[in-house]
């Protein structure tokens, strides 16, 4: 019997589908696009979200580092969430959660959560009735974040405690003296800029600059630092006398207070 020229053409394709190889051009699971809304891994997510502002790797971006082990240790797991979920007023900071506008579901703004503060944590199946979802939840056995743990250390709190509900405001008169001690040598001593090691360090005596940080981010900066810029934590004695001390939370309120007077 002859097999007619279409036939002919079939049977290389029938044999190759009987050995169990993919249809020629068919994509292979892994190369399958993931639907934005499932998609959970953190490389992906920060990467997309992300890297623009904050660096490629935490760091080195036009904003703060993510990836300092200071910053990972002493900002609240609730803070982050608000504001990668909220945004910044006044800011670059956008809202990324789908009920602000943004692009991110509730479960991968806590991915970026853990992995951000290090927690280790599991990607689990739930159930709401009958509609299912995933969730993220604490498991030492689980997800490892890939910038690691930030280590545990004795720093100033990330939210100043007049922002928890107690008057603690600061003396920017005392605000002056830890200056002094623990900025002048770089930014200048009234503030208008300086050099450390020969680089020139720009003024933060400036209202334009000073008017596009708040309070707590200023706050944030002194604890801090700027690492990948060069700029010393709280407790660092780069750039500064032998005998500098860390600053204490009380430093960290009067240094605000100064900085914020001289937004005007």
């Amino acid at each position: 019997m002859k097999l007619c020229r279409t036939s002919r053409r079939l049977l290389p394709l029938l044999a190759a589908l009987a050995a169990g190889c993919d249809l020629p051009g068919r994509p292979k699971p892994d190369d399958r696009p993931m639907p934005p809304d499932r998609e959970v891994r953190f490389t992906v997510l920060y990467r997309e979200n992300c890297a623009g502002c904050h660096g490629a790797a935490g760091s080195f971006g036009p904003a703060p580092p993510l990836n300092d082990p200071v910053f990972r240790a002493i900002v609240p797991d609730k803070v982050l969430e608000n504001v990668i979920s909220r945004g910044r007023a006044g800011t670059l900071m956008p809202a990324f959660a789908h009920a602000n506008g943004g692009t991110l579901t509730p479960t991968q703004i806590q991915i970026l959560v853990h992995e951000v503060k290090g927690t280790p944590y599991r990607i689990v199946n739930a159930s709401d009735g009958e509609a299912s979802h995933i969730e993220v939840v604490n498991g030492a056995e689980g997800i490892i974040p890939q910038w690691g743990p930030p280590g545990s250390l004795k720093a100033p709190p990330y939210l100043a405690e007049s922002l928890k509900g107690n008057s603690s405001a600061g003396d920017d008169k005392r605000g002056a003296e830890v200056f002094a001690r623990a900025c002048a040598s770089c930014h200048g001593g009234q503030g208008r800029g300086g050099k450390h090691e020969g680089r020139p360090i720009g003024a933060i005596r400036d209202p334009a600059f000073l008017a596009l940080l708040s309070n707590q981010a200023l706050r944030r900066l002194a604890i801090t630092g700027r690492p990948d810029l060069g700029m010393p934590n709280f407790a660092q004695k780069q750039g500064r006398s032998a005998d500098f001390q860390p600053l204490t939370d009380k430093d960290v309120n009067d240094l605000v207070a100064l900085l914020a007077s001289w937004r005007s």
